[in-house]
């Protein structure tokens, strides 16, 4: 599924995933299904006091930034120089980008990302469902439709993009606050998003689906019900979640080091 600087690509690989999770449609009438029991636990654990994690001033010889409404060329042509950004090419939506971003990681611990405003384009492909007759599963050839976001999110140096994440991060807070949220930190929103995600539980595979009108929802209400993001981290298959949970925790750890 997408933080400091990976909380950058971490959204842009959630987003652009997500982008095929509304699922193609498959020839099939709808039928009724009696979902499976419920995982263990899926609900988080009660909030924690709010904690808050500082960014690090830039640096005195620093240039200056350009105004938010400005920044799609610069900040887009930083992204694609980072070690493994050229992969970022062909995925790159770079019109309002830092605002696309904001957006798509605040959507992500809540019940749906705003697909028009995602920072990638989808993965493209056909969602996979095996199986017929009311018993159908999420197909063992779908994770692959994720190989190739998933292996961009790899490819990133994450060192350097914590760092452009706090080089830019006036703009990322500027435009968090044009959200709504005057007073709070966007750097806090990141890591609480960033854990929201580490968190997802593991479940049994392969996931059951029902089709109850046009689209494919997971038949146990205790998934369908769970975050648009942990919903993604579910459908990309259990070897990607667990390269991308990695790679989160990676995140966190130089985020919250202050990109150490």
């Amino acid at each position: 599924m997408s933080a400091t600087r990976w909380a950058v690509i971490l959204t842009l690989v959630l987003a652009a995933a997500a982008g095929g999770w509304w699922y193609r449609n498959r020839a099939m009438p709808a039928a009724p299904v009696v979902p499976p029991a419920p995982p263990p636990v899926l609900a988080d654990p009660p909030p924690a006091a709010a904690a808050d994690f500082p960014v690090p001033e830039p640096a005195p010889e620093a240039p200056p930034l350009p105004e938010l409404a400005d920044s799609d060329p610069a900040f887009s042509a930083a992204l694609l120089a980072l070690p493994g950004g050229a992969l970022l090419e062909r995925w790159l939506i770079p019109e309002m980008l830092i605002r696309r971003i904001v957006v798509t990681i605040d959507n992500l611990p809540g019940d749906r990302v705003a697909l028009k405003l995602r920072p990638l384009k989808g993965v493209g492909g056909d969602f996979d469902a095996d199986g017929g007759d009311g018993d159908w599963r999420i197909g063992a050839a779908n994770p692959a439709r994720y190989d190739a976001a998933v292996a961009l999110l790899q490819a990133i140096d994450e060192q350097a993009l914590v760092a452009l994440y706090f080089r830019w991060y006036p703009r990322f807070e500027q435009a968090y606050r044009d959200l709504g949220y005057p007073d709070r930190r966007f750097n806090n929103r990141v890591v609480a998003v960033l854990d929201h995600l580490i968190g997802t539980p593991e479940v049994a595979e392969p996931i059951a689906l029902v089709k109850p009108r046009v689209h494919w929802e997971y038949a146990d209400p205790a998934l369908e019900s769970a975050s648009a993001g942990r919903r993604l981290l579910w459908r990309i298959g259990a070897a990607h979640r667990t390269a991308v949970k990695a790679k989160l925790i990676a995140i966190r750890s130089r985020i919250v080091a202050g990109g150490v």
